[in-house]
């Protein structure tokens, strides 16, 4: 049984991320119509930037109390509304223009930003090509060093395709006339597999060829 690695580096072409809008007021009333009335507006703006709206899908809703906390005990002071959003950006030169717009348009929080590959599973396949090309080559290597030829393919397994981690952005919370950077790197797919073979014994001539020059 030999191992064999696959490894394919791809350039990211696409980003997901999370943005969200957090307000509090007196009452949970006011509170939650605030922060709905601001993700209206911010989904407003990113449809009109272009996003489809099938990538733009509600994540989190919550809705809390806040104290104020002194030696007398907790004092009610309002409440704290809060929504996110997940958004799936088909062009990675897009990510850093939204982030800069979803400030300046009433987002809070930026989060979870992670860069992908639109077409992954070609690289993986190809991944896994190597693999098995790396398993094939490490199993001849050790049958020769033992004296035998490599036989059939018995078993084949893979361990599934990890993909290494891609580059993170900074979150920012503020609106700024500076641009939000995006250090693109490059995405490694690996692919592990085991491979079994046969081993056979190498015909008779070579053997004795192998003694005579020894």
């Amino acid at each position: 049984m030999v191992r064999g690695l696959g490894r394919v580096r791809r350039r990211p072409d696409e980003a997901a991320l999370s943005v969200s809008v957090e307000r509090s007021a007196p009452t949970a009333a006011e509170a939650q119509a605030s922060t709905s009335q601001q993700m209206l507006e911010l989904m407003a703006t990113l449809t009109g930037r272009g996003i489809d709206p099938a990538d733009i899908s509600t994540e989190t809703i919550s809705l809390e109390p806040t104290y104020d906390y002194r030696e007398t005990g907790a004092r009610l002071t309002g409440y704290r509304a809060g929504q996110s959003l997940s958004l799936r950006l088909r062009r990675l030169e897009e990510l850093g223009p939204t982030i800069d717009i979803a400030v300046r348009a009433g987002a809070t929080g930026i989060s979870g930003v992670t860069l992908g590959i639109a077409d992954a599973r070609s690289a993986e396949d190809e991944a896994r090509r190597l693999a098995v090309a790396d398993a094939r080559h490490r199993a001849e290597v050790l049958a020769h060093a033992a004296g035998a030829d490599l036989g059939a393919l018995t078993r084949l397994e893979e361990g599934g395709p990890s993909h290494g981690p891609l580059p993170m952005m900074t979150t920012r919370l503020e609106a700024s006339s500076a641009k939000t950077p995006v250090a693109e790197g490059s995405a490694e797919i690996v692919v592990e597999v085991t491979a079994s073979y046969a081993l056979t014994q190498p015909p008779l001539t070579r053997r004795r060829g192998s003694r005579c020059r020894s």
